[in-house]
């Protein structure tokens, strides 16, 4: 066995190992209930794939997930653990609409503004966590935990104030973008957008950055100061930059959501992409690719849950329960990291050479 291969499963194994444990609890749960899991689950891919619309949802759906895991994995490359994803997408989509209802341009000049400014957005909510860790060692946890909050009030601020919509009858949101400045749909009576293109673009753009000087810059700093010190890495200043990146990437999934779906500016227009963008991140085992898999995987529970709640009756919140399951096996997932594993190629290595 080539030690690529070693290496690809090494990587996968424990992926689908804690996806399985999530599914087979899950299982358990529903046989508890009195139901049947393989018709529950049946449901869940019905719910999914069983037409045209729905199979494009679930892509809708992956596309800011799997954007705001892109994000979290840079910072967490870099031992840094930036929870505040969430915020760092409302910033971003703020600021989309404010370019979109306030700058008047042409449709692609405002369109290509709109995404500069999310950018730039998300990145200044991040960076502003990361300066203070770098120049007062402030716990990232709480300043990112903290900034999440701040955004999600501002954005209600906006919405029931000077930015509310004034033929929304009272409703909570912005006016709408005009119509030009949506996104081509890709499909007829679907949402799903050209906004995917751009989404795989950046895809591409990260697998190249881990090959960069920047993004081993950023990895190395992650072992520590002692390593990267003598690698000569300014250690301030690539936690700084890090999160600049972490959080324009979670910007740049706002202008997406904006310029794809909503059109406007709503109340909690994140919700809990955030923390399901963490666990994506970790499922992806911080690879662009693992983490592209992950963020499918989780629009697929998204979409195909309510369908496996009307036509079973089951609860939807079967697939928070999965979800949560697989939160607890990412946390223990060290175990399957270290030792036993690197142990038993080491020693299939061993038995094969000699």
């Amino acid at each position: 066995m080539s030690k690529k291969i070693n290496k690809i499963i090494q990587a996968i194994f424990p992926a689908l190992l804690m996806v399985s444990g999530a599914l087979l609890t899950g299982a358990i749960l529903i046989i508890i209930s009195g139901n049947d899991p393989i018709a529950a689950y049946a449901a869940l891919l019905e719910g999914a794939f069983s037409n045209s619309y729905r199979i494009s949802e679930t892509f809708v759906k992956a596309i800011p997930l799997m954007l705001m895991a892109l994000g979290v994995s840079i910072a967490f490359k870099n031992q840094i653990w930036n929870i505040g994803a969430g915020g760092q997408f409302t910033i971003g989509t703020i600021l989309s609409v404010i370019v979109c209802l306030y700058f008047k341009l042409p449709p692609i000049p405002t369109i290509i503004l709109s995404f500069i400014f999310a950018f730039i957005g998300g990145a200044l909510w991040g960076g502003l966590a990361g300066w203070l860790k770098a120049r007062f060692n402030a716990n990232e946890v709480i300043t990112t935990l903290m900034l999440d909050y701040i955004a999600t009030y501002l954005l209600a601020y906006l919405v029931y104030g000077p930015m509310m919509d004034p033929n929304g009858f009272g409703y909570p949101q912005s006016a709408v973008i005009e119509k030009v400045l949506r996104l081509p749909k890709l499909i007829v009576g679907g949402r799903l957008h050209t906004g995917i293109f751009v989404a795989i673009a950046i895809l591409f753009l990260m697998l190249l950055f881990w090959r960069s000087t920047l993004g081993f810059k950023i990895e190395l700093a992650g072992q520590g100061n002692d390593v990267s010190r003598y690698a000569g890495i300014d250690n301030k200043k690539i936690i700084v930059i890090t999160m600049l990146l972490s959080g324009g990437l979670s910007g740049i999934a706002g202008w997406n959501e904006i310029h794809g779906i909503h059109l406007r500016l709503m109340t909690d227009l994140a919700g809990s992409y955030g923390s399901i963008a963490i666990v994506i991140a970790l499922l992806g085992n911080l690879n662009p690719l693992g983490i592209a898999i992950s963020a499918y995987f989780f629009s697929v529970l998204i979409v195909g849950g309510n369908t496996m709640q009307n036509l079973t009756g089951i609860p939807y919140s079967l697939v928070d329960i999965i979800q949560g399951l697989i939160v607890v096996f990412v946390i223990t997932r060290t175990a399957f990291r270290t030792e036993s594993i690197q142990t038993f190629f080491r020693k299939r290595r061993y038995q094969h050479n000699g």
